[in-house]
């Protein structure tokens, strides 16, 4: 009851922006307050798959960018991963987060890097580009405008470039599917705040292969595509619901902002699903299964636009 106590308090204590409509969907979840203290609780076990693309880069003949972009770089992990591997590169990192800005400011700008304001669906590449990175940031598109966005950053890339990002596939997670059962399918006092056609805070799910493949071939020499499921040893039902307070349920808590006690009978409600759905380990640890989507668009010297 201690764990249960404290995302009680989250709840009293945190004050959200309004989530945004489906049809003024952005590149991160909320631009006014995202927080990269909460989002930094899970550092490294979030890092595995910016290391795991970097590594791939780094093994597929792109072995010394000049200047790499970093898609929604939130506070400046992802692009520190970069320059570690590739130091002589000028770097630069753009996310929509005020606060993710200046947190990765404060904390990374050095020799090489620099950050700047910006929304994925918006940023143009500099001249001359030869990486555009992006870490988790394409799933909050929605599914109109994802594909058209990333073909343009494709096609802006420098002949010979490469477009590599990975986003979250866990629209059928336990964990996502509960947040919508909750919200949808689930009695209590915060219903009426998931009535609206602008009031859907979910994501939409990621296309299939198949998809990603055919609209981004045209536009490439190569695309490689796989996935990877990372199972993260968590301490217990209450860390699954710290970990996605920063991402996939911050739009549902957003909605409920106004109303503290619906606000902690939803956290509670989406705790006893996930009590269901993931068993507790011998030490009273949990599995977060979590799946996510690798791709990885070639330009080649002589591919058209």
């Amino acid at each position: 009851m201690a764990a249960i106590a404290r995302i009680t308090a989250f709840a009293k204590t945190t004050r959200l922006a309004p989530c945004p409509p489906r049809n003024m969907a952005t590149s991160t979840p909320n631009k006014l307050d995202w927080s990269p203290e909460k989002y930094l609780r899970f550092e490294a076990p979030r890092g595995r798959p910016i290391n795991d693309l970097i590594s791939f880069l780094s093994r597929s003949g792109l072995s010394q960018p000049q200047r790499i972009v970093d898609l929604g770089c939130g506070p400046g992990n992802s692009t520190i991963a970069l320059k570690k591997q590739w130091p002589r590169a000028q770097i630069t990192g753009v996310e929509l987060s005020p606060a993710m800005v200046a947190a990765a400011s404060q904390k990374n700008c050095g020799e090489g890097i620099d950050y700047q304001a910006g929304d994925v669906k918006d940023f143009i590449a500099p001249p001359e580009t030869d990486l555009i990175f992006s870490n988790a940031v394409f799933h909050w598109l929605r599914s109109d405008e994802r594909i058209q966005t990333i073909v343009q950053h494709l096609k802006r890339l420098k002949p010979g470039g490469v477009l590599a990002f990975q986003v979250p596939d866990n629209f059928e997670e336990p964990s996502h599917r509960l947040m919508r059962d909750t919200a949808y399918h689930s009695p209590g006092p915060w219903v009426k705040y998931f009535m609206g056609e602008d009031q859907k805070p979910e994501l939409d799910p990621i296309e299939s292969v198949a998809t990603w493949y055919n609209s981004l071939k045209p536009y490439c020499e190569s695309v490689e595509i796989w996935h990877t499921t990372y199972h993260h040893i968590l301490e217990g039902h209450e860390a699954i619901v710290e970990w996605f307070e920063t991402t996939g349920l911050k739009p549902y808590l957003d909605l409920l902002e106004e109303d503290e006690n619906a606000k902690k009978e939803f956290v509670e409600q989406y705790i006893r699903g996930l009590e269901r759905e993931y068993p507790t380990l011998a030490d009273g640890k949990v599995v977060l299964h979590f799946p996510r989507l690798f791709v990885v668009g070639f330009r080649g010297e002589t591919t058209s636009s």
